[in-house]
């Protein structure tokens, strides 16, 4: 019985119960966190972290500026409308409880599209891409087919197309149905991996599985780095005017290798966590950063480090901290 509810497990998680890398220590300074150990990827998996508040620093904006975007800057457009265009919000109650900043997109199109990404062959055929997404109403109340994501590898529209919806999933020709489980006036995280290597696409909302599906490159555009298109919300049409959608920590990998911290000691697939960005990655040596979130950093905070098939240690690492951050702020 044990042994069939491990492979129930196996089948429907990103991670197995196995583990590769060995941890033998994680420390905590300010908001750096060192992972010591061995059997680590040989590369740095974070390609793209936008915390959404280095961004408005960066842009010397304030509270209800709109996000400057373009080539050079952190994203290449805006959302669908010019008139409401994706503004910094300073005001918002972060998933930690206290004030912080966000994007906010208002309408039918509030979304953002093209993070700057390098240039990386395995971006041709994998992404992984993580950001919390917070609903002032149902993404499915006033129909349409309304999109959080849309992965591309060709901006004429013609090549590989993902869409994750509130309803399906479809990639080129392909449907895959499933409806949205997330929670509305909250906030959610969206996680969703492509890995056309193996022709196949899983999404995720708050942990829990909502999509697994067939997805192939298309033959025409082999060589074509996959790009987002866009990311928030977008209906298509003219209903959702008072829709609100705010956005924040937004993380594009190479595969399913990552850093995340957690304040529970084991791992499960719908435990409270945050994907953390890494600044530096050896097979030996990872430098993570860490952000206020829905883990308390002032408290017992634990360390877990996936590997590129997504296997993970599943007895978390006790961070050490000689200068641990004070706790959050209630409102």
């Amino acid at each position: 019985m044990r042994l069939l509810l491990s492979l129930i497990l196996l089948s429907i998680s990103i991670p197995s119960l196995a583990a590769t890398a060995i941890i033998t220590s994680a420390e905590m300074d300010h908001d750096s966190i060192t992972i010591a150990g061995s059997n680590f990827e040989p590369t740095n998996p974070t390609i793209f972290w936008d915390d959404v508040q280095s961004n408005m620093i960066s842009q010397k904006a304030h509270d209800g500026d709109a996000v400057l975007t373009g080539p050079g800057l952190r994203w290449l457009y805006g959302g669908k409308l010019k008139e409401m265009p994706v503004t910094f919000q300073s005001s918002t109650k972060t998933r930690g409880g206290s004030l912080g900043t966000s994007y906010l997109g208002e309408g039918p199109g509030g979304y953002l599209r093209q993070p700057l990404l390098p240039d990386l062959a395995s971006l041709k055929r994998m992404m992984l891409v993580s950001w919390w997404y917070k609903p002032s109403e149902s993404p499915s109340d006033q129909g349409g087919s309304n999109k959080f994501i849309r992965v591309w590898d060709h901006t004429n529209g013609y090549g590989t197309r993902i869409s994750w919806t509130h309803m399906h999933f479809t990639c080129n020709n392909d449907t895959t149905w499933g409806k949205w489980p997330g929670n509305v006036n909250e906030w959610n995280h969206h996680l969703i991996y492509v890995d056309l290597e193996k022709s196949n696409v899983k999404t995720w909302v708050n942990g829990q599985l909502s999509i697994d599906a067939k997805c192939t490159k298309h033959i025409n555009w082999p060589d074509n780095q996959l790009f987002i298109g866009l990311i928030g919300f977008d209906h298509g049409s003219d209903a959702y005017k008072t829709m609100k959608t705010n956005l924040d920590d937004i993380y594009v990998g190479t595969s399913l290798a990552r850093v995340e911290i957690s304040n529970s000691s084991s791992w499960s697939q719908d435990f409270i966590s945050e994907i953390l960005p890494a600044t530096e990655w050896s097979t030996k040596k990872i430098v993570a950063k860490a952000h206020k979130g829905v883990v308390d950093l002032s408290t017992n905070l634990y360390v877990y480090v996936f590997d590129k098939d997504g296997i993970v240690n599943t007895n978390g690492i006790k961070v050490s901290c000689s200068k641990c951050p004070k706790p959050p702020q209630p409102l």
